[in-house]
């Protein structure tokens, strides 16, 4: 029994009504479409970043960006890692070393004030440079944090999904 193949893309020719945004109305490929919530990630296979350290220039203050400081990221990578875990292929998987350089050279690269534009960027470079992630949840940790009083840490974490 064949299959009918739906296009995954709608063109000038096709009926449009198959995948629209819902604002413009605009045809749009099905991926596009597809929303992964926070719910459907709980029984999703992980890889873990815990505390990778980086040295960088961000904050409010100008001597943080001066001077620089120390920052903890943690990084939960959100994809199917099945075909990887069957066959021991690392192109099947995610390179959770490169990841680690990545965000290093991204940290190091840019200057932001604050640590939620230091996860959110850094979750929206990782899911544009990794389409085979789901979703990704950034910690940044800002153990130097020019508070004022002792303290151990501060920071943020979100979770960001296709």
């Amino acid at each position: 029994m064949d299959k009918k193949q739906l296009p995954e893309d709608t063109t000038r020719g096709e009926k449009t009504t198959l995948a629209h945004r819902d604002k413009a109305g605009l045809p749009v490929p099905r991926r596009e479409l597809a929303v992964i919530d926070a719910a459907s990630l709980e029984h999703a296979d992980k890889i873990f970043i815990d505390r990778l350290e980086v040295f960088a220039n961000h904050g409010v203050y100008p001597a943080e960006n001066e001077l620089g400081q120390k920052f903890m990221i943690s990084a939960t990578l959100y994809a199917d890692l099945r075909r990887a875990g069957e066959t021991d292929d690392l192109d099947a998987s995610i390179n959770y070393g490169k990841v680690c350089h990545d965000i290093d050279a991204f940290l190091r690269g840019h200057t932001f004030k604050l640590i939620e534009r230091v996860a959110e960027a850094t979750a929206q470079r990782l899911l544009a440079d990794y389409p085979s992630l789901l979703a990704v949840r950034i910690k940044v940790e800002k153990p130097w944090a020019p508070i004022g009083l002792p303290l151990s840490n501060v920071g943020v974490e979100m979770l960001r999904t296709r």
